[in-house]
């Protein structure tokens, strides 16, 4: 009988949760940390998945605590709780350093860090396709924070791997479907193209390198996760009205997004780690979430 593993979500909110009921409970026991795991607990009703325990990632001594009795794997996705400069750098930066300053000197360090970014670290626009060796140039503080965090992990962690998710969506994560509910859409000129992941994919790809690493391959120390239909937004909501019964004069309020750059990811890397997407694009992604809203 193969010896249960220890994989530890820091920071584990809906992603971990969901990662959570689809890993083998068999061959890992899950360790779930949070500031507030009664919240989770009330919230997610995931007690039967995950172990929660309570610690603040920013605190060295916490991470220190909770990780004494050893970690295999450990998974960290932080999330902002205020979308301010404060916000990002708490959940990133600090909690980075937290991380970079305990995981090594564990006395069984862990065989894999998994630590998931985003893609806004790419300020850049353009029709140039953006891979892992594009040089990320952020725009704002959200991908200042998410990549000085980045580089905390990758100098500290050498067998870190970084997982940089485009705009996550599925159930419970429905942003867009509700903008097109209320008429709201991108300007058709010029294309601002966006890129998308489903919720099912992010956990799909996270098992998959949790479970090739555990047989000897070794993952990329970067990926960018995106399906593999970058579209323009504006196309992307014309599609959306149709599927969802609206007429195309239902989208009325044209609304600038300027904070967000138009750009095309690449995602051939992620492919090329064997990994098959469930959604392959927006409208076989976004059709299963329609269905499944009934």
């Amino acid at each position: 009988m193969t010896q249960q593993e220890k994989l530890w979500i820091l920071g584990c909110g809906d992603l971990g949760a969901r990662l959570a009921l689809h890993i083998d409970r068999k061959q890992y026991a899950v360790y779930g940390m949070r500031r507030n795991p009664l919240v989770a607990l009330a919230s997610k009703r995931r007690a039967d998945v995950v172990n929660w325990r309570r610690g603040d990632a920013t605190k060295k001594e916490d991470i220190e605590r909770l990780l004494s009795t050893g970690a295999d794997v450990i998974l960290a996705t932080f999330t902002p709780t205020e979308h301010t400069p404060t916000g990002y750098h708490r959940a990133y930066v600090e909690t980075a350093k937290a991380v970079a300053e305990v995981v090594p000197h564990l006395p069984s360090p862990p065989r894999l860090v998994i630590w998931v970014s985003s893609t806004r670290v790419y300020g850049q626009s353009g029709d140039d396709f953006i891979d892992e060796q594009t040089l990320p140039m952020p725009s704002g503080f959200q991908g200042d924070s998410l990549l000085a965090a980045e580089e905390i992990i990758r100098n500290a962690i050498p067998n870190s791997c970084i997982v940089r998710f485009a705009g996550i969506y599925g159930p419970g994560r429905d942003r867009l479907l509700s903008q097109v509910r209320a008429g709201r859409c991108a300007p058709p000129q010029p294309p601002q193209y966006s890129n998308r992941i489903h919720v099912d994919d992010c956990i799909g790809f996270l098992l998959h390198l949790i479970e090739r690493h555990k047989h000897g391959w070794v993952p990329e120390p970067l990926y960018i996760g995106a399906d593999s239909q970058p579209v323009p937004m504006y196309e992307l909501q014309q599609w959306l009205v149709k599927a969802m019964g609206y007429t195309s004069a239902h989208l009325r309020e044209i609304v600038q997004t300027s904070e967000r750059r138009s750009k095309k990811l690449s995602n051939q890397l992620m492919l090329s780690s064997g990994y098959e997407l469930k959604y392959p694009d927006y409208k076989v992604g976004y059709s299963a979430l329609l269905e499944s809203e009934g």
